[in-house]
């Protein structure tokens, strides 16, 4: 169910910030198209772990409705980072090496995926990502020297809007808090919607091994938060404008 949930709250996230179209359209606009060339997606999910897959055959199940979304909208090629402290994969396969993981088709977009094993905002990545999803990401509960620097370099340096999911509302409200907190010292900074409710949210409510309630928004009792857990229950989404 975590899996499904990640598929379509990607290819909903690209519809409704026009990521593919927008992709297709600068792609005619600077002779890409015309020329021959592929024209090329890049995703990057952060913070991604095992969730995400271990290998690009796992991974590149999550993306059969994105890449055929993409590839109705003009792209070629759909190219994945996953990138997080917990990427781990199989004994086949290499971290920092781009594998093939589809063939493009009438259909679909061909995808090519790579996964790397550390902090986003410490590697070295020679592109820029047209969208970044970190689902389930908790930033609230980090040192803030975890997740803002990421954040930071993602949404004001590459300009890339970021997707960010949580597993209630309450959760997502105090992730918004902690992101506005951290980047309010920089100009063109905007929510392409805040949190909110997640119509591809998981069915599957979430158990989880720790109580986190203490730090959580209090409601009008001044109560911590109660809520059932979601895998991507709610959603929210910055970028600079």
């Amino acid at each position: 169910a975590g899996a499904t949930s990640r598929a379509r709250t990607m290819l909903d996230a690209c519809e409704r910030l026009g990521t593919f179209a927008g992709v297709a359209g600068d792609a005619r606009a600077d002779g890409t198209a015309r020329d021959g060339r592929d024209v090329v997606a890049d995703v990057v999910i952060l913070g991604a772990d095992r969730a995400e897959g271990t290998s690009p055959r796992e991974t590149a199940t999550m993306f059969a409705s994105v890449r055929a979304r993409a590839r109705a909208c003009g792209v070629d090629t759909v190219r994945v980072l996953c990138v997080g402290p917990n990427v781990r994969v199989g004994e086949a396969y290499e971290l920092g090496k781009e594998y093939d993981a589809g063939e493009r088709t009438r259909d679909e977009a061909a995808l090519r995926v790579e996964f790397r094993a550390g902090l986003y905002h410490e590697e070295t990545v020679e592109r820029t990502a047209d969208v970044a999803f970190a689902f389930n990401a908790g930033v609230w509960g980090y040192d803030p020297s975890d997740w803002h620097p990421t954040i930071e370099r993602v949404v004001v340096r590459e300009r890339t809007p970021l997707v960010l999911t949580s597993y209630s509302l309450r959760e997502a409200e105090s992730d918004e808090d902690a992101m506005r907190a951290s980047l309010s010292g920089f100009e063109n900074v905007m929510w392409e919607w805040e949190a909110e409710k997640n119509a591809s949210c998981s069915s599957e409510v979430r158990e989880l091994g720790f109580d986190r309630t203490e730090y959580m928004k209090k409601d009008a009792s001044g109560e911590s938060s109660q809520d059932v857990l979601r895998e991507n229950f709610a959603w929210q989404c910055v970028a600079v404008n």
